[in-house]
């Protein structure tokens, strides 16, 4: 460390054994404008001084809670610093709550591996989780609000019958059940239930549901069934949505 007129200067080398950095990185900083020097000795070589280090600083603990370098300096160069952390916050709290939940599915499904009659569900249940990326951050947090609420009776009836009430609609439309058969409508009623207590009763939530279902349906009621060369395609969720439609009609 060097110093004119009383005021701290740092070599780059000397700066980034303060730092704990290389000097690698620090001449990756200055190329790509995220801390340049704030001055030059008479030959050229890279002096730091004290609001540098400062800069450093903040750098490296914005780099601690996992912010990418372009993100840190425009909210250092634009001083919009809380504002990025306060986003940063709500951030790393959707994502503690989407863990929360996956440690809490994963539990339900190691308990369900327990018990040796309940493959199925659980190759049902590891294929749902591929329905989280058709949500938007929205309602991913109100699904995570939803699932936390419910009580234990719900989520064992939600873990446990999509599996027997897929199962039913594929062999209704195997068989060709009619839209007027008591045992399709009591099937769809219930299916549509387990549905709303799935989403919370939230329209959004429940179209995402019916889009996944229609997009990647096929492979999760393949499982069920053991086979995989019957197709489940449009005119398979039509019947559903079809069976469902009139049996809310009769409600």
């Amino acid at each position: 460390m060097t110093g004119t007129e009383g005021k701290a200067r740092w070599s780059v080398g000397a700066l980034a054994k303060a730092a704990g950095l290389t000097v690698r990185t620090l001449h990756h900083y200055d190329e790509i404008g995220l801390l340049c020097p704030g001055e030059r000795s008479p030959s050229g070589h890279r002096r730091y001084t004290e609001p540098d280090l400062h800069r450093l600083y903040q750098i490296r603990l914005l780099r601690q809670i996992g912010m990418p370098l372009t993100e840190i300096g425009d909210a250092l160069d634009r001083g919009v610093l809380r504002e990025v952390l306060t986003a940063r916050v709500e951030l790393l709290d959707q994502q503690a709550r989407r863990l929360t939940a996956l440690s809490q599915q994963t539990s339900a499904l190691l308990d369900q591996l327990d018990r040796s009659d309940w493959a199925d569900p659980v190759l049902l249940q590891a294929k749902l989780t591929v329905f989280e990326e058709y949500l938007t951050p929205e309602q991913h947090a109100l699904m995570d609000a939803h699932v936390e609420g419910l009580d234990e009776a719900a989520k064992s009836t939600m873990d446990t019958e999509w599996f027997v009430l897929f199962r039913r609609m594929v062999e209704h439309y195997r068989a060709g059940t009619p839209e007027a058969d008591p045992a399709l409508l009591a099937d769809a009623a219930r299916l549509a239930d387990l549905g709303r207590t799935f989403t919370g009763g939230d329209a959004g939530i429940w179209d995402s549901m019916v889009k996944f279902f229609r997009e990647r349906g096929g492979g999760v009621l393949n499982s069920l069934t053991g086979e995989t060369d019957f197709e489940l395609d449009d005119d398979f969720w039509d019947y559903v949505s079809s069976a469902i439609s009139a049996a809310l009609s009769d409600r």
